[in-house]
């Protein structure tokens, strides 16, 4: 017999409620989205709700929308690896901290921030990030 196999944890604790983004967490979607030229991403992150946050400790949250998601051939044309799926709006701020907005199937559903000395699982202050720069969609 096969001993049965750990779970993983999940990775988000869910949220009772969804909640609007805080008004840093607003800041950096509003700066990301604004890297691209896709109106249906700027009304979905207009729109968005946190419902859940990082288990580890981050300061990472899942999004969400109830906006059309980007279709498939928008997504591959921003993807810079031609992903039908994804693609990603990456940033640094002061060089250490990076500030990552997913969009998987068409949706924004990720705010990914860590600060690259610290590592992962810890909180990052959206406060201090400012001055976001190297940003590209990938």
């Amino acid at each position: 017999m096969t001993p049965p196999q750990p779970v993983d944890e999940p990775i988000w604790r869910e949220l009772d409620r969804p909640r609007e983004p805080s008004e840093q967490e607003r800041r950096l979607l509003i700066t990301l989205a604004a890297a691209v030229d896709e109106p249906m991403l700027h009304a979905q992150v207009a729109t968005v709700v946190v419902d859940a946050t990082c288990r580890c400790g981050c300061s990472s949250v899942r999004l969400c929308s109830g906006q059309p998601a980007i279709p498939t051939e928008r997504i591959v044309q921003l993807s810079g690896t031609g992903r039908p799926d994804h693609f990603a709006v990456s940033a640094t701020s002061r060089g250490r901290v990076d500030v990552v907005l997913h969009v998987m199937h068409g949706r924004v559903v990720e705010l990914e921030v860590y600060d690259h000395r610290d590592g992962d699982g810890r909180a990052v202050p959206l406060d201090d990030v400012l001055d976001l720069g190297d940003v590209s969609v990938d």
